[in-house]
């Protein structure tokens, strides 16, 4: 079984056979940059495996991703078992049961939950604060969190509170992400000055710049692109070239 990213939300969908393609549902409090998903299909199983492999932007309500079963019989039972991850630290759970179709993509949705973290910093009836090296601890910016989870530091670029729901904030918000900002300005996200940068984008040095790390298709004018088209051709975040005849989408070079 393959599990991969699903970076097409909102977009078209191409066949792939057979599927599940997951969609996850979660308070954005919770702030997860990763997900752990695991599960079986038809006795065998599927996972762990980490998406994505390393952390790039906290995830959004709706994120989305694709388990392939090439080998999965038609109408098998499917139970998946998805957790959120923030640094590493499970802080959420959710599990799910959908019948699979053969040669067919099946769409299923998760709600993540709060759960413990898993690596048994837990304290018991601390419904209001934090757990620090066993002991129920007061909620503040430097030990955050509420219902007896671990504490965590907010960061001081981020964020600027940690909110009476026990996640670090700035202003009434989540924290910044630190991709496409830099720092937390008067309850206000920004990049340098400026608003947060947009999609392809992450701030370096307090400006919106379109690089490797941010863009997979390709770069013209600190804006990304797609790459797969003649006149702004390529991928991986390189300067985009102008093709004398067609793009190829799959190397993102001139052919």
């Amino acid at each position: 079984m393959l599990l991969g990213w699903a970076v097409l939300a909102g977009g078209c969908r191409e066949s792939v056979g057979t599927a599940l393609y997951v969609t996850i549902d979660f308070d954005p409090s919770m702030m997860m940059d990763q997900l752990r998903v695991s599960g079986t299909v038809a006795g065998s199983g599927v996972g762990p495996q980490v998406l994505p492999a390393q952390p790039e932007r906290l995830l959004a309500n709706g994120d989305t991703f694709r388990v392939l079963l090439p080998s999965a019989p038609d109408k098998a039972e499917a139970e998946l078992t998805v957790e959120g991850l923030r640094e590493g630290t499970r802080v959420s759970q959710g599990k799910a049961q959908v019948q699979v179709l053969e040669n067919m993509e099946v769409d299923v949705t998760v709600r993540l939950e709060p759960t413990p973290p898993d690596d048994g910093v837990f304290c018991p009836n601390c419904p209001d604060g934090c757990c620090m090296s066993g002991v129920c601890t007061t909620s503040t910016f430097n030990t955050c969190g509420t219902g007896g989870i671990a504490c965590t530091t907010c960061n001081a670029r981020t964020a600027d509170s940690c909110s009476n729901k026990g996640f670090c904030a700035c202003g009434r918000s989540a924290a910044c992400d630190p991709r496409t900002t830099d720092r937390c300005l008067s309850g206000l996200c920004r990049c340098g000055l400026n608003a947060p940068c947009g999609f392809g984008q992450e701030c370096v040095s307090g400006r919106c710049e379109c690089t490797p790390n941010s863009c997979a298709g390709c770069c013209s004018g600190g804006v990304c692109n797609p790459g797969n088209t003649k006149d702004r051709c390529g991928k991986g975040g390189g300067a985009c070239v102008k093709c004398a005849d067609t793009c190829n989408t799959t190397t993102g070079t001139c052919s």
